[in-house]
């Protein structure tokens, strides 16, 4: 399990002080074993018809032309001719589609004046019974081949101007909507940024309303976070954002399971701007400790925000075709064939700052380390056999000799 230097209370301090100490990837308690399934690795595209090759088990459809405002495009007229080509596509390539139900039309918009990034009314509340109709019409189209989130960053000015009373309601009737018509399919929770302070007051105000006689938590299946750090920070942060927030959600006896539906690096505060460019090695090392931490620490779902986004991120995963991988992207490739399958069973980070992730499964144990800051040295277990690199590349090593790792992890085979 995850060793810690730092409490909750201590780690949710740094946060708010600015991230200005040593941080570590999340509080120890968070840390369970888990087996990592096939919808752990998830993935956003605004093209989600030009597969890319890779093993995605899971796939958000935000940003791909099918927001609410896109598919009624007038009062009472629906166009499901994108959903339906995106649903087709992802469920022949394997993967579990989640649709993010928001924008609002400008005409079914209580507030048509308020703008947002998707354009007038977008981010206003809906008025109630065209929300239920837009929903009913999805849900009922769709069923159970999809999951539905009810709102995209509801903390965040860009994408939501109305109350966290509003936001509950939506929760609350979209819940009961889903629910209505298939069972099968998961209500996952409005999408909360958590970067900033402020951010995670919304967050902790909205989880501490209740709406039609419940917390409003008792009417989704999954809570959603946005993960992403400031904008030099790293994989380790992020964790850090996550340890907060769990500290305010334990507080306020949320318990369900926790879905990072976006994430990447290098973005401004704010939205928008160009991020600063990273090595392509950085790139690589920074998807495989994501999705590394994330298992560790109990999340179910991370989604990848998003295959070839450019400037706004630093970490692209296809090239411009949308279909072949950047060697960021065959690192995507290769930690989820590090940790599909296994039960992950937590990281160790020693005084040097090492990481140590063990994933074990019916075919041995592997253990995978980096160092974010600095070269360092691990002693390999007697039985270790074969070790692989973000690259793909694999040799035989000897048990119990010393192992160079730098912030790039490496997974080293072994029998136990």
């Amino acid at each position: 399990m995850i060793r810690s230097l730092f409490s909750v209370r201590a780690l949710a301090l740094a946060l708010a002080l600015g991230l200005s100490v040593t941080l570590l990837p999340a509080e120890p308690s968070s840390a369970a074993v888990q087996r990592v399934g096939k919808r752990f690795a998830g993935m956003t595209d605004s093209n989600p018809e030009s597969w890319p090759k890779a093993r995605v088990g899971s796939i958000r459809l935000w940003d791909t032309g099918v927001t609410w405002r896109q598919i009624e495009t007038k009062p009472g007229s629906f166009d499901y001719t994108l959903l339906d080509r995106q649903v087709a596509a992802a469920r022949a390539n394997g993967a579990r589609p989640l649709l993010v139900l928001g924008m609002t039309p400008e005409f079914h918009a209580k507030r048509r004046n308020d703008s947002g990034l998707y354009g007038d009314g977008s981010v206003s509340a809906p008025k109630m019974w065209a929300w239920k109709r837009y929903v009913r019409k999805v849900v009922t189209r769709y069923g159970g081949k999809m999951d539905y989130q009810v709102w995209n960053e509801a903390n965040v000015n860009g994408f939501w101007s109305g109350t966290h009373a509003q936001m509950a309601t939506l929760t609350k009737v979209t819940s009961k909507i889903v629910n209505a018509n298939n069972r099968k399919a998961k209500v996952v929770a409005p999408a909360m940024a958590t970067r900033l302070s402020g951010q995670r007051k919304w967050l902790r105000d909205f989880y501490s309303r209740r709406t039609g006689g419940r917390p409003v938590v008792g009417w989704v299946d999954v809570v959603s976070l946005n993960l992403y750090p400031l904008p030099r920070q790293k994989p380790e942060h992020s964790m850090t954002l996550l340890a907060a927030v769990r500290t305010q959600l334990r507080a306020l006896r949320v318990r369900k399971p926790i879905w990072n539906t976006e994430i990447n690096y290098g973005l401004q505060t704010g939205g928008g701007g160009t991020a600063k460019n990273i090595s392509k090695r950085k790139e690589a090392a920074y998807v495989g400790r994501t999705y590394v931490l994330n298992a560790a620490n109990n999340v179910k779902r991370v989604f990848w925000y998003s295959w070839e986004l450019q400037t706004m991120a630093n970490t692209q995963l296809t090239k411009d075709d949308g279909d072949t991988l950047t060697r960021a992207g065959y690192a995507y490739k290769v930690v989820v064939d590090w940790l599909q399958g296994g039960r992950m069973q937590g990281c160790d980070r020693d005084r040097k700052g090492t990481y140590t992730c063990e994933v074990r499964s019916s075919s041995g144990v592997k253990r995978i380390y980096w160092n974010p800051t600095r070269r360092a040295r691990v002693t390999l277990v007697k039985s270790a056999k074969k070790k692989s690199t973000m690259t793909g590349y694999t040799t035989r090593v000897r048990g119990g000799k010393r192992q160079v790792v730098n912030y790039s992890p490496i997974m080293v085979q072994s029998r136990r």
